[in-house]
């Protein structure tokens, strides 16, 4: 049970004021109530139980005299040497004998200037060594938001948080002293949060945070994460833990990425923070631990950015590809976190020991891509006329946000990279398919090409065929992993601002097979041209047709499960766009008609040509003879 209970909270403990006390043996047994506050951050229910360290006469001044032990304290003796052995007392307590010499050296701030321990922690302290002697409770109330507990006597309470399973969005409340006299308390802790966006495109055009963006093949999104400085008072050391978790269609673009600071100041990799990927982030894509939080100012700025790269997994449509953040934290002040650190993973706690930690809810981020689908016939649309062989080339202007210093590929003449469909790059050059001479066919050889009278590589139908002919194997090339063969892309760097808007030049080239279809997947919002680089013999060459693709993003994003928008707006005549077979993809026919038959020497077409020559030349000989006897006359 104790073990279930050391989850805890970010709370600074109230420091209170004892007057200076004489021994007493009677307090009084009037009825008081303490008012627990709790934050409002802190959805969950917790239970309050109040013990009784001192009791006394109270003063209208709130002060306590004539102190003796509470009714909590179960082992007097235990408790004064625990005191006198506690070494961040600096020996404060060495002298005292009973309760009101305890309540009197807690009252004299002054004993404890030249220990290590500050008055803001006195109270941290002493609550922590007083609890293991606490027995009997004086009152306990279980609830959200406020909560009162009523309590019998005045005197100095211990109010403790016994709630359970609090590791989820929760957090327990750091030991709570007070003298009682119909008290209110405010609790102080505080479940630490954090607001994951990626950066996007606004209506004016302008870069900002947001939940959800679009993105192409290859491109860049960039996320944002922004924090505070939990309250890590009283904490001898304090988990500060993010996990990352990127869907199948993104690629996280690897540590160095990764830029922290803290109030404006950029953190240290592998000094201040460290990045687990691999089989140290387990089930996430990559943990950022920081290696000690409590350093920082408590609410100062924390601000972490990031990038992944969109790959040839991602989801097309409607459905967006999400990225999941959520937060491990320290959240039991009361317990001892010295000592379960993995000291081969600064930053993380050591997977042997029972460490707790609260989380955060999960935080998600969604990036869209869509699709087109053409379908290609030759003379009219009907189920026997789709048309292979027809090569598209589409063209157009896309863009990515880019992190200061993320590297980023655009196309170049000059460049050195080409872009495969699964959304990587490679400086190796696609090759074609060939034919590679492995020898000279036998009597018995059943498979290979052989050139046929054309010179083609042919698979002959009769076996016969390969005997004493020079024999060639089939080398598949390349080309068909690559979105372009044609299109080069040059590595680069953002190194002048934060977040840059930069062009992405698209250029995808694909063949229609005996289906007549072809695809171009994870595009983004953009203008775009599809060319027709490759004819089939026979057909007329079409001319070029534009269009646009418009992206509206979802107003928030919550559980992941939040539907986009796209919008495919033709800008050619008589090009028709409708939509796909998945929800936020797009479809076109497209139709090429056969080139003119002209008539040749032989044919029908000579003949014509003869017949209407022989009436002119009748026609003009009937004439010169009329003239004549015209004349004659």
């Amino acid at each position: 049970m104790k073990r279930m209970k050391k989850l805890a909270s970010l709370l600074v403990a109230l420091v209170m004021t004892l007057a200076m006390a004489i021994p007493a043996f009677a307090a009084n047994n009037n009825p008081y109530t303490i008012s627990v506050k709790q934050n409002a951050d802190d959805k969950l229910e917790h239970t309050y139980n109040a013990y009784q360290i001192f009791a006394g006469d109270l003063s209208s001044e709130g002060k306590l005299s004539n102190v003796i032990w509470g009714n909590a304290v179960s082992d007097t003796a235990g408790l004064l040497a625990a005191l006198k052995a506690e070494t961040a007392f600096n020996g404060a307590f060495d002298a005292c004998e009973d309760a009101a010499d305890v309540a009197e050296v807690l009252s004299d701030t002054e004993k404890f200037k030249d220990s290590d321990i500050s008055n803001a922690t006195l109270t941290d302290t002493f609550a922590t060594v007083v609890e293991p002697f606490l027995g009997t409770v004086a009152g306990t109330a279980t609830g959200t938001g406020d909560v009162r507990i009523n309590v019998t006597g005045a005197g100095y309470y211990l109010v403790k948080d016994v709630s359970e399973n609090l590791s989820s969005d929760g957090a327990y409340t750091r030991f709570l002293l007070e003298v009682v006299n119909n008290a209110t308390v405010n609790v102080k802790s505080e479940v630490p949060s954090g607001d994951k966006q990626l950066y996007t495109e606004d209506a004016e055009g302008n870069i900002v945070p947001g939940d959800a963006n679009f993105g192409v093949i290859g491109s860049h999104v960039s996320y944002v994460i922004t924090s505070k400085v939990p309250n890590h008072v009283g904490y001898d050391y304090y988990y500060f833990i993010m996990n990352d978790t990127l869907s199948e269609g993104l690629t996280f673009d690897g540590a160095s990425t990764v830029k922290v600071t803290v109030d404006g100041v950029e953190l240290v990799q592998g000094t201040d923070y460290y990045v687990y990927t691999g089989a140290d982030a387990g089930a996430y894509t990559f943990r950022l631990a920081f290696a000690d939080i409590m350093k920082y100012e408590v609410g100062n700025e924390i601000k972490v950015t990031y990038s992944a790269t969109v790959n040839g997994d991602a989801v097309i449509g409607t459905t967006g590809n999400p990225n999941t953040w959520k937060l491990d934290y320290s959240n039991n002040p009361n317990d001892t976190y010295n000592g379960t650190q993995d000291s081969s993973k600064p930053g993380l706690p050591d997977e042997s020991k029972d460490v707790v930690l609260g989380e955060t809810p999960e935080e998600k981020t969604l990036t869209y891509v869509t699709a087109l689908d053409i379908t290609k016939y030759a003379n009219e649309i009907a189920e026997a006329n789709k048309l292979a062989g027809a090569e598209f080339t589409l063209t157009g202007t896309s863009y990515q946000v880019v992190l200061k210093e993320v590297e980023y590929y655009e196309v170049s003449a000059d460049g050195t990279y080409y872009l495969l469909k699964d959304g990587t790059y490679t400086e190796t050059a696609p090759t074609g398919t060939s034919y590679v001479e492995v020898g000279v066919g036998t009597a018995t050889t059943t498979s290979g090409y052989i050139k046929n009278a054309e010179g083609e590589y042919v698979v002959p139908t009769d076996t016969k065929d390969y005997e004493g002919q020079t024999l060639y194997r089939l080398v598949k090339g390349t080309a068909d992993n690559y979105v372009d063969v044609n299109t080069k892309y040059k590595k680069k760097k953002d190194l002048q601002e934060v977040v840059e808007k930069v062009p992405v030049n698209i250029s995808m080239a694909e063949m229609t097979g005996e289906d007549g279809k072809i695809s171009f997947e994870r595009l983004g919002a953009g203008k775009y041209t599809l060319t027709e680089t490759v004819t089939p013999e026979g057909f007329n060459t079409l001319d070029p047709i534009s269009f646009e693709i418009k992206f509206t993003a979802p107003t928030s994003v919550s559980d992941g499960s939040e539907p986009c928008t796209w919008e495919f707006v033709s800008k050619t005549d008589g090009f028709t766009i409708e939509n796909g077979t998945v929800a936020g993809t797009a479809a076109a026919n497209i139709i090429n008609k056969s080139g003119s038959l002209l008539p040749s020497t032989g044919g029908i077409g000579t003949t014509i040509f003869y017949v209407v020559g022989t009436i002119l030349v009748l026609a003009a000989g009937i004439l010169l003879v009329t003239k004549r006897r015209m004349k004659a006359q």
